[in-house]
């Protein structure tokens, strides 16, 4: 594997991430990741929750609003940017609750959204249909650990760079780049140096990798900042033309194994769909619940 930037990778570290919420001492389900052993420190629904809602709070504007925390993006009014977390599994009485948090989002001109993990409040799905919110998505949460880690085989031609908050802009520029037209290959706007300073504003602790073949950017990843033992990797994208080759199943390689090396002790990250969590399996993620987003169109 060919990398620039001095980093010290040990392959061998364990990865796992999490999702965002409050810790609950609660009688929750827990699930041991994959393949490891009753001795082994365990992942719990509970820990991911939490670890989504702590990243929410570093990003967003945080509202109570029981028995959720609602998050606010101060300028974007962007449904994604926008959402809200439950901070309990049960409820006797979803209707009311979620009546007032619709109103949270009304007063706030933005539209009702809830992002969370199903096995976390297995019966808020049901009460949010019954309350006019549709399900918008529902993705496959995964996680890796040094336990399922697999090495990846090195693709010709491939240099990745680690990218940090001293890492000089002309890099980021490349990376937003390579990620808007990854995700949207019609985006040909001019990433500028005021684009590209945002990013590093939001990166704090996390790292970012870029990846070139042949001298030409063609990949994107990124860890977010660690949090109680866990990460997500996040903005993983390859322009269309070099997909297929394994690029994205090395960056994705790389960056597991910079959080290792960084004292992670699990990874996160969500799949859209089974042919995205294939490639993820390559490394060694494994399914482990399901997330779920919900909301309310023109509402």
């Amino acid at each position: 594997m060919n990398v620039k930037g001095g980093f010290d990778i040990h392959p061998f570290f364990i990865w796992e991430r999490v999702i965002k919420c409050k810790s609950l001492h609660l009688a929750l389900p827990t699930k041991c990741c994959p393949g490891e052993s009753g001795t082994t420190p365990m992942i719990t629904i509970t820990r991911l929750q939490a670890y989504l809602r702590h990243n929410a709070r570093q990003q967003y504007q945080a509202v109570a609003t029981p028995p959720f925390t609602c998050f606010f993006h101060p300028t974007e009014a962007c449904r994604f940017f926008n959402y809200a977390i439950p901070d309990e599994p049960e409820q006797n009485d979803w209707g009311v609750s979620l009546a007032a948090l619709r109103q949270a989002f009304r007063s706030r001109q933005r539209q009702p959204r809830l992002e969370f993990i199903e096995e976390f409040a297995p019966t808020l799905s049901s009460a949010l249909r019954a309350a006019g919110f549709e399900e918008e998505g529902r993705y496959r949460a995964m996680i890796c650990s040094a336990h399922t880690y697999q090495p990846t085989p090195e693709v010709a031609g491939l240099v990745m760079t680690p990218l940090t908050t001293i890492s000089p802009l002309s890099e980021f520029q490349d990376y937003v780049t390579i990620e808007r037209q990854g995700f949207d290959p019609d985006n040909t706007a001019v990433v500028t140096a005021s684009d590209a300073q945002r990013f590093v504003d939001d990166l704090h602790g996390g790292v970012a990798f870029l990846a070139r073949l042949n001298g030409q950017p063609v990949s994107t990843g990124m860890f977010t900042t660690p949090h109680d033992g866990l990460t997500e990797i996040v903005g993983l994208a390859t322009l269309e033309l070099f997909r297929r080759r394994g690029i994205a199943t090395a960056v994705t390689a790389l960056a597991v194994q910079t959080a290792f090396a960084q004292g992670v002790e699990y990874v996160y990250l969500s799949a859209a769909d089974e042919r995205a969590g294939r490639v993820y399996e390559r490394v060694g993620f494994r399914p482990f619940a399901a997330m779920l987003a919900y909301g309310v169109r023109n509402d």
